[in-house]
């Protein structure tokens, strides 16, 4: 069995002992940059899916015990006015942890120290990460743990030299407060006297429970019944987070920083966009230039392994029809699929890249300002952003917006972010017909369509739903910062990995289907099944330049987005038995119906899965049938025109 430092190793077996750990913390204090550190080696146990994002729950071994680490979204406190805290909540009830590990970030201290406050007052077994230390030093800000440590009462990991954490230091700390080693906790912060008479009357009527202290529960009681109350208690602790944060620090003025100058140029009103699209121009040039020679030795290689395969299982003797469906069928179909593979890869790294720096909190600060000069709130593109991961994920996110028609705005225009499925088809067949440098201004432009779309969007839907009850927008920009290479590899890793893992069923299906209809009946293909609802449906696709082919293959991508490759991989092998799919198709149809294909391709009717968690959102169905007929028909009228405009132009 493998061995890591500090006594770690991989969890293979079910073992006694279990120490459930929640790790908690304020967004971008490096939760979860902590969670791959101290977990990167071990198994994942299990998956708690919410609302708007994936808790993880992983394990590892040490001195004999199992500790189960779950990495939780990031929140402010333990209110219900985001998904995120909300989703926060119903884990912390249903989990119940045996820990809970608050990351305070040194550069953020007072409120990350909100949010210990609260901690300490609803759970007794709490311990302190203090993160960021080496940022905070060379900025001459020193956080004095031990003082900390002294003043709640409560045990603090501080981060090591150039952010690493001693794993033994942390794990020995955690169990100590799992067995309850250290003196019992005598701290209670103190209120004003109107609230602490409440909480003396108070007593009796709630017990200690799985929810939290029973003063901690009289508190959230008070906040939610009375709006003043509410006020006091938040004023307080962020008093007294204050004065802790003030008592324990040392700082010393060192001027402006090297994030405030970087600052100066990225968030400027004038220049911040433009260098923003540079940003994503330079990141796309490198996706294509870099990822085609590993997309055609991908494609060659299985094609090789497609063909030694076929010549195996004839030699076996099996039958000619199942070897058919295993070589023409599934290796056609998922060789296919894996052809962008290399490109998802560079861009899912460049992406972590992007986040991990603090670049990415930085462009949605201003597409705050593109929203907000579309009539939007500020807020809309955060499901959008969720929706570049998947489209469900960005329609779930809208329930952080509160007015009707934000939240509506939010889930039509969540349907037109290119999620990875999407984005995955159109950067290979982007890679296949254009040259780099081209290449970045097709996805350029085909973003850009994009976001056109979405104000028109917005557009109609203020002309059936009023705006009222607009709601702020807030967001904190955290210091620039270096990722290691190690988590920087991880997390592509794992985005990657989740993402084959997300659509291997649907393209091993879609395979299938495919196969099954290109094959039968048999005899000459334009006879088969395949072939006849090609061409019924291809008058349709002429007026905008598209052959049945295409037609079919959106037809079938309306399912899954991810199964348009694979459909055109078996259709085009199944008429050309030779070569890979990037160099068939560059010989059956032009760069302008390539265009073309993309456009409609990115825009039309979302898959099935969308569709229904828009109805789901939203109990409305005229919401769903605009959400697929509006994209069609956007998607329909956008390539007549610009195959026709393609004609004349070229």
């Amino acid at each position: 069995m493998p061995k890591y430092q500090g006594g770690l190793r991989r969890v293979n077996e079910p073992e006694k002992n279990i120490i459930q750990v929640a790790i908690i913390g304020n967004p971008n204090v490096g939760k979860s940059a902590l969670f791959n550190s101290i977990t990167g080696a071990s198994q994942i146990i299990g998956n708690w899916c919410g609302k708007t994002t994936e808790i993880c729950t992983m394990a590892v071994h040490y001195k004999d015990r199992e500790v189960h680490f779950t990495d939780l979204p990031g929140i402010y406190g333990f209110g219900s006015h985001s998904s995120e805290e909300v989703l926060v909540n119903d884990f912390l009830r249903e989990a119940q942890p045996t820990v809970v590990v608050v990351v305070l970030d040194a550069m953020n201290l007072e409120r990350g120290l909100y949010l210990l406050l609260e901690t300490l007052e609803r759970y007794t077994q709490v311990m302190v990460v203090l993160n960021k230390r080496d940022l905070a030093q060379e900025q001459d800000i020193v956080i004095f743990h031990d003082r900390l440590e002294a003043e709640l009462q409560v045990p603090v990991a501080p981060e090591g030299l150039k952010g690493r954490f001693n794993p033994v230091e942390l794990f020995d700390t955690v169990i100590g407060v799992a067995d309850q080693l250290a003196p019992v906790r005598t701290y209670t912060l103190r209120y004003g006297e109107k609230i602490e008479r409440l909480l003396t009357a108070g007593k009796g009527l709630l017990q200690d429970s799985p929810l939290g202290s029973a003063r901690w529960q009289l508190l959230k009681q008070m906040e939610s019944e009375d709006d003043s109350l509410q006020t006091e208690i938040i004023s307080s602790r962020y008093n007294v987070a204050e004065d802790i944060a003030t008592r324990i620090t040392s700082r010393r003025l060192t001027g402006v920083t090297f994030s405030d100058r970087l600052d100066r140029w990225v968030l400027h009103p004038l220049l911040g966009g433009p260098l923003m699209l540079m940003v994503f121009a330079v990141m796309f040039f490198l996706t294509f230039s870099v990822s085609r020679p590993a997309s055609e030795w991908l494609a060659e290689s299985f094609d090789s392994l497609s063909a030694a395969l076929g010549v195996f299982l004839t030699d076996i003797r099996l039958p000619v029809l199942f070897v058919n469906l295993i070589v023409d069928g599934i290796m056609k179909g998922v060789g296919a699929a894996l052809g962008f593979l290399p490109q998802m890869t560079l861009f899912f790294l460049f992406y972590t890249l992007l986040q991990d720096s603090g670049y990415m909190v930085r462009v949605v600060f201003l597409a705050d300002r593109i929203m907000s000069a579309m009539g939007m709130n500020g807020k809309t593109f955060l499901p959008l952003v969720l929706g570049c991961s998947c489209n469900v994920n960005g329609i779930l996110a809208s329930r952080i917006l509160t007015s009707r028609y934000d939240r509506t705005v939010a889930i039509l225009v969540s349907s037109y972010a290119p999620c990875p499925a999407r984005l995955g088809v159109m950067v290979f067949l982007v890679s296949a017909f254009f040259l780099s440098t081209t290449a970045t201004l097709v996805m350029l432009s085909m973003l850009g369509i994009s976001l056109a779309l979405m104000i028109i969007v917005a557009y109609v839907v203020s002309l059936f739903i009023p705006r009222t009850g607009e709601s702020s927008f807030m967001m904190e920009l955290p210091p620039y910062q270096k990722t290691t290479l190690r988590n920087l590899f991880l997390a592509t890793g794992r985005m990657t990995l989740n993402f084959v893992l997300r659509i291997r069923n649907v393209i091993i299906a879609a395979s299938i289907v495919m196969w099954c209809l290109s094959a039968f009946p048999v005899g000459p293909f334009e006879q088969t099944y395949i072939a006849r609802i090609g061409r019924f449906l291809e008058p349709v696709g002429s007026l905008m330049g598209l052959n049945w082919q295409l037609i079919v293959a959106l037809l079938f991508g309306i399912a899954a987005k991810e199964s348009v490759l694979s459909s055109l991989g078996i259709i085009y092998h199944a008429s050309q038995d030779s070569g890979n799919l990037a160099e068939i198709l560059i010989h059956n149809i032009s760069p302008l119906t390539a265009f073309t294909f993309l456009l409609i391709y990115m825009i039309y009717t979302p898959c099935v899965t969308t569709l229904v968690t828009m109805y789901q959102e939203t109990k409305d169905w005229r919401i769903v049938f605009y959400g697929a007929v509006g994209s069609f028909l956007s998607a329909a009228v956008l390539g007549v025109i610009t195959y026709h405009l393609g004609l004349i132009l070229f």
